[in-house]
């Protein structure tokens, strides 16, 4: 028998729980005993049962119901997976159960099989809380409202991530009418229904994968707080006077807001609206793609192609610069992207602010890799048409302009899709990422180092590769053992970082000690210096004082060292690179003569970042802090420029060539 307990309604300070406390199915006697709710249509006890990897299930008098739970240890990123046997007919229901001592991330996918590939209707819904829990700890999670259509063949999962959480009491109990998933196009939701949005050809229930929709008063409050919070920590100058007003604009729209998607969509619109490198949000709306599209695209100079295509102004043209081996569609290295329904393919893919939340933007508003990276991504759920050339790598010569519907993608998955690093080729002797996929093939914490393979004669020009700039702990260094070994051996290097993740302050000032003399470049604010100090009117003696004020402390940022090697030539490559990959190539930049940057410019996120999260993986973060230069001046939303603005261009893609690294090879050679 369950032990007796009270139940009641919590509403917690930091948001009245996110969400409109919906009352549960499930109820409690006078004796505090649970009783899953008679309408259920399938329940689980958790009492025991089928094995199932991550799961234990432990028998005491705490249960919720029965005489037993289950205890949830996720290992990585594996989810514990258990089936659910539904009626077989067309539904909607509402899943509840019950969790204690941590949080855990839950979903409910509905899979339609056979429908994977060329789009499909199959769907997951996202456990969030209610807002009810009991005297002894459970607190109970719900979905919203789902349809399953029982009748077609299907799988129904239970999918669980938690780090030592117990769960008791699930239940599935009919609410509101099966609607089936209507088919749309593109982004249009004109056959779409109020919380519905378009993806990979069917009309999506938003609703599935964000708390619920607040109360009408909470929905007003709730918007005002969460402004607040964005005034309070975001940004630096540049970005606090021009994007930060955009992004409270949109805020405001959750306040008459008529579903939970609307609501925390219009949260996840505000925040790409501060266009802003470190400024992001993730959760659990994700949907199937439509198609394979295995690729790898990059800006580039269609030179082979003008012809055919002109150049649009102010943007460089995409050309694709990896080729998954399968589900290609016949695409292949050098051919172009010239149009996404209609629009250059930046453009479209910078036109998401408000629908794909996985939507990320450099600070500098002329730089353009971080929409490309994931273009493959929104093309499988959003595009319809791809205007493309196709080009023979043996002549050079380059075709007509072909159309190629979405519709027609391959179907299959396919099972490489290249890491997309912004390195169309690798110049090692031996080692270095793999070529076809891009993934690392060695494991030195994602560095890779080694001579380059156009070495002549008595050369000894060496190359490393690696993407994130982090080190927390001055005695697990991981670059110390490559500086050293480029210290003693090289005579020149090509410091490949076209790919850059960032990480840490130190890293970024340790990663210029080998290279060039000392100096103080400027220095950090800190993690609250936003509040207030860089709004208007900021002037270049407020940054000055600040400089003099932490010139010698911890956030000021020291380059170089008195034993650099700095008659070595180094080059720097770079392609997308923000956070501690803007720090180390501003590091690097005027470091003196042998110091020359190639490639494009970082992202200009000269800042650090506050993250909040909520249950179910639902997580966002805010920019916060600025770097200050000796004068006065600001970084964010400035990336860093190369000293030789220079891309890839499509006759050397098709040739083989890198255009980049080598005309990096030819400065480090000749000093021209």
């Amino acid at each position: 028998m369950p032990m007796r307990r009270a139940f009641h309604l919590v509403v917690l300070q930091a948001l009245a729980t996110l969400g409109s406390l919906a009352a549960g199915a499930a109820t409690f006697d006078a004796r505090g005993i649970f009783a899953f709710d008679k309408r259920a249509v399938y329940t689980i006890g958790f009492d025991g049962g089928d094995e199932v990897t991550g799961v234990v299930y432990k028998e005491d008098e705490t249960a919720l119901q029965g005489k037993g739970y289950a205890r949830v240890t996720s290992s990585g990123y594996r989810s514990s997976d258990i089936p659910v046997k539904l009626p077989a007919a067309k539904a909607r229901y509402r899943a509840a159960m019950w969790a204690r001592n941590n949080r855990v991330v839950a979903d409910i996918s509905v899979e339609y099989l056979g429908q994977t590939g060329a789009g499909s209707p199959s769907h997951a819904a996202r456990f969030f809380p209610t807002g009810r829990v009991t005297s002894d700890g459970w607190y109970e999670v719900a979905t919203a409202p789902f349809t399953v259509d029982g009748t077609r063949k299907h799988e129904t999962v239970l999918s669980l991530y938690a780090s030592g959480a117990d769960l008791d009491g699930l239940e599935f109990v009919e609410e509101g009418t099966f609607r089936e998933a209507a088919v749309c196009q593109g982004r249009s939701t004109s056959t779409c229904g109020d919380g519905e949005f378009c993806a990979g050809g069917y009309c999506r229930n938003g609703n599935e994968g964000v708390p619920a929709l607040p109360n009408e008063d909470d929905r007003v409050h709730l918007a005002n707080y969460l402004a607040w919070r964005l005034k309070a920590f975001f940004g630096g100058r540049l970005t606090r006077e021009n994007t930060m007003p955009q992004a409270l604009s949109s805020l405001q729209t959750m306040k008459t807001a008529t579903s939970g998607w609307a609501y925390w969509n219009g949260y996840a619109t505000a925040i790409h609206r501060l266009r802003d490198w470190h400024t992001t949000i993730s959760g659990p709306v994700e949907v199937a793609g439509r198609g394979a599209f295995p690729f790898c695209v990059d800006e580039a100079v269609a030179d082979a192609s003008r012809a055919q295509a002109p150049s649009t102004a102010g943007l460089l043209d995409v050309i694709i610069t990896a080729a998954g081996p399968e589900g290609n569609s016949g695409l292949k290295v050098g051919d172009r992207i010239v149009a996404i329904d209609g629009r250059h393919p930046i453009q479209w893919a910078e036109s998401f602010d408000d629908l794909y939340w996985g939507y990320w933007r450099a600070d500098d508003p002329d730089a353009h890799a971080e929409g490309l990276e994931r273009l493959r991504f929104m093309v499988r759920r959003w595009a319809t048409e791809l205007t493309v050339i196709r080009c023979d790598s043996a002549t050079g010569v380059c075709g007509p302009l072909e159309r190629l519907a979405v519709k027609d993608l391959p179907t299959a998955e396919p099972s490489v899709y290249p890491v997309c690093d912004h390195r169309p080729f690798y110049h090692f002797v031996t080692g270095g990422p793999d070529p076809v996929t891009h993934y690392p093939s060695r494991s030195d914490q994602g560095i890779s180092l080694g001579p380059i393979r156009e070495n002549v004669q008595s050369e000894s020009i060496y190359t490393m590769v690696w993407d994130s700039v982090m080190m927390d702990n001055p005695d697990d260094n991981p670059y110390a053992a490559p500086m050293t070994t480029l210290r003693g051996n090289a005579s020149a290097v090509i410091l490949d970082h076209r790919t850059g993740n960032g990480g840490t302050e130190p890293a970024a000032e340790f990663l210029t000690q080998l290279f060039r003399r000392p100096a103080i470049l400027g220095v950090s604010s800190g993690f609250n210096g936003t509040v207030g100090f860089f709004d208007a009117p900021y002037t270049a003696a407020h940054g000055q004082a600040l400089v003099s004020r932490l010139h010698d402390s911890d956030d000021a940022f020291a380059v170089g060292a008195n034993d650099a090697r700095d008659t070595m030539r180094t080059a720097v490559l770079l392609a997308r690179d923000g956070s501690a990959s803007d720090w180390w190539p501003e590091g690097m930049k005027n470091g003196g003569a042998n110091i020359r940057l190639f490639g494009r410019r970082t992202a200009g996120a000269f800042s650090s970042f506050f993250q909040f999260d909520y249950f179910g993986g639902m997580s966002w973060q805010f920019a916060s802090g600025e770097y200050v230069r000796p004068d006065g001046t600001t970084h964010i939303g400035e990336g860093v420029r190369p000293d030789e603005d220079i891309s890839p261009t499509q006759s050397d893609l098709l040739a083989g060539r890198d255009t980049v690294y080598l005309r990096a090879l030819d400065w480090v050679r000749t000093g021209l």
